[in-house]
């Protein structure tokens, strides 16, 4: 209801009387101002609640044009700065000035918005937030659709139980992100097991092997292609979370050639995205030199290094090159698929990286980083983690992929024998960023 006093005057002209009707307004007056959350632009619509409002009643801020208030509101957007408020009835008007400071979060994005765990395993989920102004001090909220599926607490999501959800996180302006979260029996949770079985030949229907594949993709985009973090994900993937181990087969030859090898993709190496667990994988080998065969599958062995039999049949796999070119061209470094040996002819994989030769005060020194390479002249490796006593070295020998762990606060480790490792190449130009790895898995 407008708020208006009604004056009567009675005034008697000899035998006519006039009546003369006036308005009297209460004065008016700013009541409350709020603030919205912040709109698309990053201004946010400042809103005044009045008092006394009649039908002359009207606001401006800053010389814009004067509006009538709506249920006696005014609203105008507004960013950072100074302003008047201006406000007036019939008869009143006031004026405020006031300082606005937009400090707020306009937006939030996940590092990944499609991420598969094993059961009971963790992963800490990352949330880029945009912040407009000077905020500080803010509290995300992190919740699941289904805590029975994946549980969260502060961003870290944990497989429980077998399913896919959604998990999101938001901030008290209502701004938001989700990601979809799967739990999978097909992979496991990452911790060391020297116990694994190869790989069987045909282990994975062409779904599930499809489905690895993505897990493993997924996996390297949460943590940006070309990273640091990227290879170690892929590393820690292969050796931990697959099942199997993939077995160690003298290549028959490679796609990149500097020392005479013949050009033969898929037979010891595997130079392309994903597992090579399918058949539907075979078209996109360049050239074979036998029968293409998956990971597990039997091929003729040409060596007669570890004992095997030349014209013999073993399960395909990979090289030690052939296993750390894999590795780099799924975390999106595309280094091409060379081998490993200290080749004065040309371009080889321990060429990506300056040389330290390895002993007690190097190793016992920051200087080197997990995702980094390890090995001496004709194999190569890489270092998958680190805690306060061992090093893990991801590497395909003759026992298969695996990861071998080697003591490096000890001088007598067989770390720092002979005829074993003899230099690091160091990779901090190599990698687009570190990214957020850890050193060690969970």
């Amino acid at each position: 209801m407008k708020k208006i006093m009604i004056g009567i005057i009675i005034v008697l002209f000899g035998s006519i009387s006039v009546t003369v009707c006036f308005f009297l307004s209460r004065p008016i007056s700013i009541e409350n101002i709020s603030y919205s959350n912040l709109n698309d632009d990053l201004s946010k619509t400042l809103t005044i609640s009045l008092k006394n409002t009649d039908t002359f009643s009207s606001c401006t801020i800053n010389g814009l044009d004067w509006i009538k208030p709506v249920d006696n509101k005014c609203s105008f957007p507004v960013k950072d700065g100074e302003f008047i408020i201006k406000v007036k009835n019939f008869l009143t008007n006031s004026e405020k000035p006031i300082e606005v400071s937009i400090n707020d979060i306009s937006n939030i994005e996940l590092n990944t918005h499609d991420y598969y765990l094993a059961p009971d395993e963790a992963y800490n989920l990352r949330a880029n937030v945009s912040i407009v102004g000077s905020l500080k001090d803010y509290t995300l909220t992190w919740e699941s659709e289904d805590p029975s599926i994946v549980e969260i607490v502060d961003g870290k999501i944990t497989g429980k139980n077998v399913g896919s959800t959604k998990v999101k996180v938001s901030y008290i302006n209502g701004v938001s992100d989700e990601t979809t979260v799967t739990v999978t029996d097909l992979i496991r949770k990452q911790e060391l097991d020297d116990k694994k079985k190869t790989v069987p030949c045909h282990a994975y229907t062409e779904e599930e092997a499809s489905l690895l594949d993505k897990i493993l993709d997924s996996r390297v985009q949460a943590e940006g292609e070309g990273t640091r973090a990227a290879l170690l994900q892929v590393i820690r993937f292969i050796t931990l979370n697959f099942k199997y181990k993939v077995p160690y087969f003298f290549e028959h030859g490679r796609l990149n050639n500097t020392s005479g090898q013949r050009y033969v993709d898929g037979e010891g190496r595997y130079y392309h995205k994903g597992l090579y667990l399918s058949e539907n994988k075979y078209a996109d080998l360049k050239k074979s030199h036998c029968k293409p065969q998956m990971w597990g599958c039997g091929l003729p062995n040409y060596d007669d290094l570890y004992g095997w039999t030349i014209g013999g049949l073993y399960p395909n796999g990979l090289d030690c090159s052939g296993f750390v070119s894999w590795a780099f061209l799924n975390s999106g470094k595309d280094v091409g698929d060379f081998g490993s040996g200290f080749n004065e002819q040309g371009f080889d994989l321990s060429d990506l990286g300056p040389h330290h030769t390895i002993t007690y005060e190097f190793m016992n020194s920051n200087k080197y980083k997990v995702g980094d390479i390890i090995g001496w002249n004709g194999h190569i490796a890489l270092i998958a983690g680190k805690d306060d006593k061992y090093i893990y070295i991801a590497e395909s020998l003759n026992k298969g992929l695996r990861i071998n762990k080697k003591n490096y606060v000890d001088r007598n480790s067989d770390l720092y024998k002979e005829n074993t490792y003899s230099y690091v190449a160091t990779l901090s130009d190599f990698y687009s960023e570190d990214g957020a790895y850890t050193d060690y898995w969970e």
